[in-house]
């Protein structure tokens, strides 16, 4: 990717998963990056760094990508291009991105290929580059545990630290997940019980598996709204279950992988 050869990027993305995701990305291409773990840590950043572009995630703490982006070009004056990064798709949210100020949107989770197109959109004046090849699939996928690591071989290749280290975390931090999302359900308390949630789906997103996902972004919207919150417990037991399914399946593919 010589597009990206010594641009300087600056990534606003708080979920450590997709943190490492981005960064695997751009290992390679050239580009110098930082990251910023919210939307307010964005804003200085960039004003004491100079920047070709910002990939801005929109859920996040303290300041969210739309108030981020929106400070930046009200109150900094800066049009520097800016990407949206979220899993958020319908007409009205597009829509919302545009008014905010942004100048595209990668759709979470991405490829190889989505991230390129984006980012050669942008710097548009530069030379075009060949297409990125297609990548073997690699699915995990048995009628027991629904488990799909198709979209982790695309973003890995043949990469198998790379893998094995999102696997590991994948074990390590979904069980602490669905603790937390037991604790917050047993006490009431909603918004938390909504960010785990949320979490959750970010690693579901790579270490794909739809059922979990689906549960988690049901369990998010129900917590956020506060709407059919008596479906809640079945749907976090439901979870749980799952995942323990799931989590047996995952520590066999890294068995495999590292062929212990």
């Amino acid at each position: 990717m010589n597009q990206l050869q010594g641009k300087r990027i600056l990534i606003a993305e708080d979920d450590f998963v997709n943190q490492m995701l981005i960064k695997h990305s751009l290992d390679g291409t050239g580009a110098i990056f930082e990251i910023a773990g919210n939307g307010r840590e964005a804003v200085q950043k960039l004003q004491n760094g100079n920047f070709d572009i910002i990939l801005m995630d929109i859920n996040m703490p303290e300041m969210d990508g739309f108030q981020a982006t929106k400070y930046i070009r009200e109150k900094l004056n800066n049009s520097i291009p800016i990407i949206a990064m979220t899993g958020w798709s319908s007409k009205t949210e597009t829509n919302k991105f545009e008014e905010t100020g942004m100048n595209g949107v990668l759709a979470k989770p991405f490829g190889l290929d989505a991230f390129y197109e984006t980012l050669e959109k942008i710097f548009a004046t530069l030379p075009t580059q060949a297409a990125t090849p297609e990548l073997p699939q690699n699915t995990a996928n048995t009628e027991a545990n629904d488990l799909d690591l198709s979209m982790l071989n695309e973003l890995a290749g043949n990469d198998v630290e790379y893998k094995t280290t999102i696997l590991s975390m994948f074990l390590e931090s979904l069980p602490e997940t669905m603790q937390a999302m037991e604790e917050a359900l047993a006490k009431g308390d909603w918004e938390t019980l909504r960010q785990r949630a949320h979490f959750a789906k970010s690693s579901l997103s790579v270490v794909k598996v739809e059922e979990l996902w689906n549960l988690a972004q049901s369990i998010e919207q129900k917590a956020k709204h506060q709407q059919d919150l008596d479906q809640v417990p079945a749907q976090v037991t439901r979870f749980k279950e799952k995942l323990a399914h799931i989590l047996v399946a995952v520590q066999k593919v890294m068995q495999e992988l590292t062929g212990s």
